[in-house]
């Protein structure tokens, strides 16, 4: 268990949080309240482990391979682990007992789920009055959407974002699959949490915090709807082009699969482009020589581009344009040139974390770098139900006699039970990568 208090001092330093979430919005909320100093519990149950895929790699009896997923253990180091199903008596009752002994409870279940449970915000408040709660489902705790189910794929097309990415050649089955609601739902989450904590302490009072993960990303794409609101038509997909910059986009550089990201905003910045390239004369020539002149002729432009970089190293071309003012960066891949960049490594943003099932790996490290305190080191996600006993036992009270039984009842364990329900290992065997029992 992280031992705050060799830790130094951080703005959430004392804050104790209960986390009761899965995949990536709520756990990495819970990770960035850790990484501001706020102890967090991670609270499962062995009736449903949501740590996929979770197989075994070994034929040791004693290997733990739901403790080694690598999405699991990247969102949510730092935390202590406890297991406790919450559809016993006994089970939700523990839960209070340690709600009230906390400050702040996080979930991003389905709504009405920790209702079910009889731990709503209503009955938490009666168990602490100043306690602060944040329910982040997908489409809020009110509405008609509340009871539709989504994952951040979903949230991505229901907020509109999805039919903006990809090419205007390409149909939308062609785009990436990515989450990013997910990603920007933790961070309005800790910064809500955050305010309600600078709430609670002028005061005195608690906070229920009602955060829609689809209305929290739809305040990305304001320009987009403020667009509608004038023009009154819907913005057509661009790929890698922008209305107001050319060129702009990715271009080809020596080696293989190997590019560059360069925007050009003024055409002060593409004569200095131009003298990077050593092709003064594009400057003067009336097909490129303005900006209107350039987004007429992108397709012509971008192909003088690419002949050029693809002649460099993506660093090298990064380099000239850069000395120059133009904004130009290499396209790193999320491996080897990332974990080898300088800038990166030179900021120490990478972290070595040893994990006792998952072995050593580097972990993407704090977001935040705070002058006046010195930066702490990651510790590595917690097994499954891994401080049970401490957190029950010596923060809650718990007796050894009834931690015996709860275990024996299986309201808490340290392995999920047979049988249970993996999450993630369920919808891995539907798509053929995990084969069938």
């Amino acid at each position: 268990m992280p031992d705050a208090a060799k830790s130094p001092a951080r703005p959430l330093e004392g804050i104790r949080a209960l986390e009761l979430a899965e995949i990536w919005a709520g756990p990495f909320s819970g990770a960035l309240l850790t990484d501001l100093g706020a102890e967090v519990i991670k609270v499962e149950a062995i009736q449903r482990v949501a740590r996929n895929p979770a197989r075994p790699n070994s034929d040791d009896p004693a290997a733990k391979p739901w403790n080694t997923n690598g999405d699991f253990n990247a969102v949510n180091r730092n935390k202590v682990g406890l297991t406790l199903d919450l559809t016993t008596p006994s089970g939700a009752d523990a839960f209070k007992q340690l709600a009230n002994v906390s400050d702040v409870v996080l979930s991003n279940y389905a709504f009405g789920v920790m209702d079910r449970f009889g731990l709503g915000y209503e009955d938490l408040r009666k168990v602490k009055p100043d306690i602060i709660v944040i329910f982040m489902p997908g489409y809020g705790n009110t509405g008609p959407y509340r009871r539709y189910r989504s994952m951040g794929l979903v949230l991505d097309a229901v907020s509109g974002h999805t039919r903006l990415r990809g090419y205007p050649d390409l149909d939308l089955s062609y785009n990436s699959l990515v989450h990013h609601p997910d990603a920007v739902a933790a961070g309005n989450a800790v910064f809500s949490i955050c305010l309600s904590i600078l709430r609670r302490a002028r005061t005195g009072k608690g906070q229920f915090i009602d955060l829609a993960q689809s209305e929290s990303f739809m305040t990305n794409l304001g320009e987009v709807f403020l667009e509608y609101e004038l023009t009154g038509q819907s913005r057509s997909r661009r790929g890698n082009r922008h209305p107001a910059m050319s060129p702009h986009g990715v271009y080809p550089c020596a080696g293989e699969d190997q590019w560059v990201a360069i925007a050009v905003r003024t055409d002060e910045e593409w004569w200095e482009m131009c003298e990077a390239m050593r092709m003064p004369q594009l400057a003067h020539n009336p097909r490129f020589e303005t900006l209107p002149a350039r987004l007429r002729n992108q397709d012509e432009l971008d192909d003088i581009v690419s002949r050029w970089s693809r002649q460099l190293g993506r660093y090298h071309v990064t380099e000239l344009l850069q000395e120059r003012g133009v904004p130009a960066g290499p396209v790193l891949d999320c491996g080897a040139d990332t974990y080898d960049n300088p800038h990166l490594q030179d900021r120490d943003y990478f972290q070595v974390v040893d994990h006792p099932d998952a072995g050593t790996h580097l972990l993407s490290g704090q977001i935040w770098k705070m002058a006046n305190r010195p930066e702490v080191r990651h510790g590595p996600a917690p097994g499954l139900g891994q401080h049970n006993r401490h957190i029950l036992g010596d923060l809650v009270g718990i007796s050894s006699d009834v931690l015996d039984q709860m275990e024996r009842d299986q309201v808490i364990g340290t392995a999920p039970m047979p049988g249970a329900d993996m999450g993630g290992v369920r919808r891995a065997r539907a798509q053929g990568i995990v084969p069938p029992e």
